[in-house]
């Protein structure tokens, strides 16, 4: 009896080694350096090992734009949630948490573009400057914003791609210590919309030179070639950077009403990590939704969000006063971790704040403290033999403000490493490049004089026989 004790807490022990514990936070909780310390000590406190932090609310940044704008440029505004003049949230927030050993992704809310406030609807840069990219019904309609928490924009018009990539890129380019991109609200806002004339009249195109299609079907192509199209833009900027998303949880609605087909991006690998948001507060409904998940053969990349707020749409207090509360909580987390998913997020971080949620909570399920699973860190592996290249490597240095910007323009993709040397080495690294053109960051001390030097780069291609030696130059970002 006592060794079946002893196995059993074995087991419990090596299911819980890899779980990722994680937390929504919203902009209003990252507002000023005490929020955000607030939030990374409630964090540790309470035993959590990942922050997804909400770093553009409706076409606003949380965070500089500037830093990426030497790769990609972001017109949107500073978010009117920051309380604190040059106060930077996501920078405070990568140095506390990473200090403190907790993962942050940046949480960015995609498709959907304005605020519910409408109050502040005619300062939104999207509704300002880009009505006519927000889609419609088939007969032209643009519902109330009130009616999907705010008007979205069309995934079927080529140049809102083009946009948020861009948008997105900038974020991933200025923050290269960020762990992962969290994406949200990447769909369509409801079955009736996504008949934009433009995106119509590509699927009428679509039609006639490919196949005959399903217009749900176009749908599902626009949003899943987004996101595989910003999978490969983030991947080039920075190969560890993970890209997750906040998906429906019941998996035909996600695909017949929102055209968001996630389990198939998983299974494409162009999505390292899910985190369906299932907040049914009837518990039958929430079993069976996680039952069909848990079918899909993809547990470690699969994420259950939960609810934090009661069934009244008040925040979650410990005390049971109605059919959703705490215990419900606590009764979903254990079916996550009996089922062997990857691990469980909450949204949100202020909605256990009031009462002793936060303490009940780190008492019934998270007890002992638990680093972020190394083995979900992606590691791209270089396991295809290299052909010749098409042309030989070439690099400059990129003066930027304080930093310095490498960028390389590569003939193959795969395991590269390189030395930049003046006359002693003055930085290296080993990772997975694109081919084409790769930017690194890097933080170097050179001397004022720096045109005198004769910088060097030596770089070579893991179990090839390509190495090669580039003198460099120095340039700014506008040469």
């Amino acid at each position: 009896m006592r060794t079946s004790l002893l196995c059993l807490l074995m087991l419990l022990c090596i299911s819980l080694s890899a779980e990722i514990r994680s937390v929504w936070v919203l902009p209003w909780d990252i507002s000023s350096e005490k929020a955000v310390s607030e939030v990374v000590e409630k964090a540790v406190e309470n035993n959590q090992n990942e922050l997804l932090v909400e770093v553009r609310y409706r076409a606003d940044a949380l965070f500089d734009t500037s830093r990426g704008a030497y790769l990609y440029p972001n017109p949107e505004p500073r978010s009117y949630t920051i309380k604190e003049p040059g106060f930077d949230p996501l920078q405070s927030i990568l140095q506390k948490a990473h200090t403190a050993g907790l993962q942050v992704q940046a949480w960015v809310i995609v498709f959907n573009a304005t605020p519910l406030d409408n109050s502040l609807l005619q300062q939104n840069y999207l509704y300002k400057n880009h009505r006519d990219w927000f889609t419609t019904t088939q007969n032209g309609s643009r519902f109330s914003g009130n009616r999907q928490f705010g008007y979205f924009l069309d995934p079927g018009v080529p140049e809102v791609q083009d946009y948020l990539l861009d948008v997105i890129g900038n974020l991933a380019a200025g923050y290269p210590e960020l762990d992962g991109i969290h994406l949200d609200y990447i769909r369509y806002p409801e079955a009736i919309q996504g008949y934009h004339p433009i995106s119509v009249a590509r699927y009428q195109e679509y039609c006639r030179n490919q196949s005959e299609i399903g217009y749900n079907e176009w749908r599902i192509m626009q949003v899943s070639g987004f996101v595989e199209k910003l999978n490969t833009r983030i991947k080039a900027i920075n190969p560890k950077l993970r890209l997750s998303a906040a998906v429906f949880s019941d998996i035909a609605d996600a695909n017949v009403d929102y055209a968001q087909d996630w389990p198939d991006w998983l299974h494409k690998g162009i999505i390292d990590q899910v985190y369906p948001m299932a907040y049914a507060t009837i518990y039958n409904s929430h079993q069976k939704q996680l039952e069909r998940m848990k079918s899909l053969g993809m547990d470690d990349k699969i994420v259950i969000g939960h609810r934090a707020w009661d069934d009244k749409e008040r925040a979650l207090n410990a005390l049971p006063a109605g059919s959703y509360n705490l215990d419900s909580l606590v009764k979903r987390i254990g079916l996550a971790r009996d089922l062997g998913f990857a691990g469980v997020a909450m949204f949100s971080y202020g909605g256990l704040k009031p009462g002793n949620s936060w303490n009940d909570l780190k008492r019934l399920c998270f007890s002992e403290p638990m680093a972020y699973p190394v083995s979900t860190v992606i590691q791209v592996a270089d396991s295809i033999p290299s052909p010749e290249p098409i042309f030989y490597p070439e690099a400059r240095l990129i003066h930027l403000d304080a930093r310095y910007v490498l960028e390389t323009r590569l003939p193959l993709a795969g395991q590269w490493n390189w030395e930049l040397w003046a006359s002693e080495p003055l930085a290296k690294t080993q990772k997975h490049y694109s081919e084409g053109i790769n930017h690194d960051i890097l933080e170097l001390d050179l001397p004022l004089s720096v045109s005198s030097l004769k910088l060097m780069l030596h770089i070579d291609k893991s179990d090839s026989k390509y190495r090669y030696i580039i003198p460099l130059e120095l340039s700014t970002k506008d040469e």
